[in-house]
């Protein structure tokens, strides 16, 4: 049956999420905002032996993690929610009976890091890290005053809560190369928004940039996620250390 998560879920959500992709994500989402938001819904489906899926819904996007068979209710309620778009793994996708309109592949980190000299970044640097992912990465960010007011609302409230951070190299006063946790939850987090200015690319900067992220989060003991956004982004993956998980199913507009 499904309902409406409330604090009382939190626990269970986090347990049923840990080790999971987009699960971290989700729990992020309810670490960070809790279950009374107009912006964040969460549901989730019990059954005699406990949680067996998962589905928030922040602003229009829908993220849906599930280990169940049958999801002949879920595919009926999300279709009535609605939603710009829906993040799930293809496996899910097929049981929802959806055609994916795009597949990203995930990676898990698991080789080993070093510390190099990538810093965390301060708030004033965080406007030129969302234009340098803009103008390295198309179409990861909104190019709008608006799509950008959004991340930093969002970003900054996560990163005073201890939910995300970012690193950098900073060369003569300009930011040349980033990497954040877009989402993090006790030994779980998942990196994205890792771009290079075109001046320094080959010289291995941003390579340092994630490793210093990378190093940071592995003394930590957590998982290390992240979402290769083409090939190019998953030969540097690999070559890191990570190794392939799951596909991740985008379906868009219904």
């Amino acid at each position: 049956m499904l309902k409406l998560a409330t604090d009382k879920d939190l626990d269970c959500i986090l347990s049923f999420c840990d080790g999971d992709l987009l699960g971290t994500r989700i729990g992020c989402y309810c670490l960070a905002y809790g279950f009374e938001r107009d912006f964040l819904n969460v549901w989730v489906n019990h059954t005699a032996s406990g949680i067996n899926a998962v589905i928030a819904k922040f602003y229009d996007s829908i993220t849906i993690k599930a280990d169940c068979e049958d999801l002949s209710e879920i595919r009926e309620f999300v279709s009535m929610l609605g939603f710009t778009t829906l993040e799930t793994s293809e496996s899910t996708c097929l049981k929802l009976s959806y055609k994916s309109d795009e597949i990203k592949k995930s990676y898990i980190f698991n080789g080993t890091a070093e510390n190099m000299e990538a810093q965390e970044l301060s708030e004033e640097y965080f406007k030129a890290l969302y234009q340098l992912v803009c103008e390295n990465i198309p179409g990861s960010f909104g190019d709008d005053k608006e799509s950008y007011l959004a991340f930093l609302s969002d970003f900054t409230f996560r990163k005073r809560r201890g939910l995300a951070r970012s690193k950098g190299i900073i060369l003569d006063g300009k930011l040349v190369s980033s990497v954040i946790t877009s989402a993090e939850v006790p030994g779980n987090a998942l990196i994205s928004a890792v771009a290079s200015d075109k001046t320094v690319r080959g010289t291995g900067i941003g390579r340092k940039t994630v490793l210093t992220m990378l190093s940071e989060l592995q003394s930590e003991g957590k998982n290390i996620y992240v979402i290769a956004l083409n090939e190019s982004a998953e030969g540097f993956y690999e070559h890191l250390g990570f190794e392939f998980k799951e596909n991740i199913t985008i379906i868009r507009g219904r």
